[in-house]
Order: structure tokens, then C-alpha cells, then sequence
């Protein structure tokens, strides 16, 4: 594993930093941030922005903005008090573009993970501008919980589901996943989608070309696996219960699909970026992320290398050619 690559570790002067506004779903973020913090042993924060009012034209009203402020600091104190918390959450109450404002505390606070919701509907989520914003800040950690699916009880991380594509971009999700599973007792399933390499050309494959194909197939699905077995290994030496999954798939979201649709799973961790990275480098995210992002029925968590590392091109271990065909992160 690639420890160079890993995200900010979590320490005592970082925080879990939760977005909550004053619907019903706030308690579902809530529940999640609560676990995190928890698990990672760093104190939570409870973030409330309030926005300007949609029908303001001119300045603001003074005693209209007194009964916001008085009406979010009474939310963010009701759910401070709810009896299950198992933190203490520091409350912070600003005015402002909530976006802007959560990087902006996000930033000062050192926020180990921002937690915030995505509506989740019909199978789709929808993301707002403040997710978007956030998951474009390109740095941390950021849990994304589906709204309104998910339940109001404490969540129970029995099986958390980590992509991997043996880059040490998508590495770096590892240390993330390995103190979830150490904190819940978790069972990590690390898994590799092999894609088979495409033609360029637009005539059929000849019969010569099919096998030459199948070949490739067969490489990169024994190179997969022994890396999975390796970053398996490693793990369970650790004292962690860990399965692998080496896939076949037309792609890594349509493979990812099919494991959550035939498996369960409580949590996804996993790198914003994998061996993409090498192509696009202008991004914040990868595609994998993004189509997650929209399409996961359980919470996702994102990580950022804290450093980029430097990716040799020869297939050494860590390098984006170790595993033949992988995720386009």
C-alpha cells in the first residue's frame, strides 16, 4: 500500500465537519457524521448556513434575519441535544453562500471529512451546488449520504465496498477504509473491474483477433487477482476480515453496478481519483466518483491523496500499468 498517497491522517486538532439544514434530514446526516466521528475518535462539528432569502431584491430585513438566525440556532440546538449523540458537537451558525462556507470552515477547522446529503431518488441522486462545490474543493475526505433512503437509526458499517484499480491514487482510500474497519469490525470487500481491451477499428474482430483479445483478458484478470490476493493479505495481517472481488466488466460503473445490485453493502470507499489520473490531471474527480455520486443507494466516501505521488510508467507495483485494465478515475 502506497502510505505516501494517503489522505490527512486524523488527528485530535482535526474535526468531522457536518452540513445540516433544518429539515428532517439534517438527522440523517447527522446519524452518519456521529458514527464517523466516533470511529475516528475527533471531534464533530454541526455546520447551519443561512442563505439569503430567495425573494430578497434589496437589503436584508433586519427582523426577518433575526428570526432566521434565532430559528436555525434553535435546530442546530435541538439536534445537538438528541439523546443518541454519542459527541458533543460544537455548533457554528453563519450567514453566507453555503458552499463558499463550508470549504471556507472546512479550510480553517483542518475538517478530516465533510458530511452532507444527496437526494437520492428513483434510483438517481440529485446533487446540489453546495455538493458540487465541496466534492470540486478537490482536498480530505467528504461522505455523501443519500437522502431520503437512508434511516434515521445509527448506521451499522458491516461491509464496506473499496474499488481498487492498483494505482496508488486509488490506494489511498485504503488507510480511510482500514480505521473505518478497525473502529466498526467492518468487513472490507476490496474490489477490481478487468475492462477488455477495445479495437480501434470499426470492422469486426477477425478470429485471430478474438483470441489475441481473450489472451489479454485472461493476463489481466490473473494480474487482478494476485493483486487483490497481495492487498488482501496485508490487511488480514492486520487483524482485518477482508474479501476480494475480481470482476469482468464492460466498464468500472457498470461493473460496480452489478456488485451492488447482487450484494450488500453499507459504505463505499474510494479515491477521488484511480489510474485516470494520468490522463486528466485538471479535474477533481473522476468519473467513477461522479457516476457514484449520482447512482449509490448507500453513503460513498471520497478521499484526496494528501500528496500526489510521482507515477512511473514501467508496471512497478503502484504504477498505473501494475493491473492492465482498470477504473478511469
Amino acid at each position: 500500500m502506497t502510505s505516501e498517497a494517503a489522505s490527512e491522517p486524523f488527528t485530535a486538532d482535526r474535526t468531522v465537519l457536518a452540513f445540516v439544514d433544518t429539515s428532517l434530514d439534517a438527522l440523517r446526516v447527522l446519524v452518519h457524521a456521529d458514527a464517523m466521528a466516533r470511529a475516528f475518535r475527533i471531534p464533530l462539528t454541526l455546520l447551519r448556513v443561512i442563505g439569503p432569502a430567495p425573494e430578497a431584491n434589496g437589503p436584508p430585513d433586519p427582523v426577518d434575519w433575526a428570526i432566521r438566525r434565532h430559528e436555525a440556532r434553535s435546530a442546530l440546538e435541538r439536534l445537538s441535544a438528541s439523546t443518541w449523540l454519542t459527541t458533543v458537537p460544537h455548533l457554528v451558525l453563519l450567514e453566507g453562500v453555503p458552499g463558499d462556507e463550508i470549504c471556507r470552515v472546512a479550510r480553517m477547522q483542518k475538517a478530516a471529512l465533510v458530511v452532507m446529503g444527496m437526494h437520492y431518488l428513483c434510483g438517481h441522486s440529485s446533487l446540489s451546488a453546495n455538493v458540487r462545490k465541496v466534492l470540486e474543493r478537490g482536498e480530505g475526505r467528504v461522505l455523501l449520504v443519500p437522502l431520503p433512503d437512508s434511516s434515521n437509526e445509527a448506521p451499522n458499517y458491516q461491509r464496506i465496498l473499496v474499488p481498487l484499480d492498483g494505482s496508488c491514487w486509488s490506494e489511498s482510500a485504503l488507510p480511510t477504509a482500514q480505521r473505518l474497519a478497525h473502529a466498526t469490525g467492518a468487513e472490507l470487500v476490496l474490489v477490481h473491474v478487468t475492462i477488455p481491451p477495445e479495437s480501434t477499428s470499426a470492422l469486426p474482430f477477425e478470429p485471430e483477433d478474438i483470441d489475441l483479445r481473450q489472451r489479454f483478458v485472461k493476463r489481466d484478470q490473473s494480474i487482478a487477482r494476485d493483486y487483490l490476493q497481495r492487498m488482501g493479505e496485508e490487511l488480514i495481517d492486520q487483524g482485518l476480515k477482508v474479501h476480494t472481488l475480481p470482476l469482468l466488466g464492460d466498464d468500472a460503473r457498470s461493473g460496480l453496478d452489478e456488485v451492488m445490485r447482487d450484494d450488500a453493502f453499507d459504505l463505499i470507499v474510494l479515491s477521488a481519483w484511480g489510474h485516470g489520473r494520468t490522463h486528466i490531471s485538471d479535474l477533481p474527480y473522476g468519473n467513477v466518483v461522479a457516476y457514484l455520486a449520482e447512482h449509490s443507494p448507500v453513503p460513498i466516501l471520497v478521499t484526496w491523496p494528501a500528496h500526489l505521488p510521482q507515477i512511473e510508467s514501467d508496471g512497478a507495483p503502484g504504477s498505473s500499468r501494475t493491473v492492465g485494465s482498470a477504473f478511469e478515475w
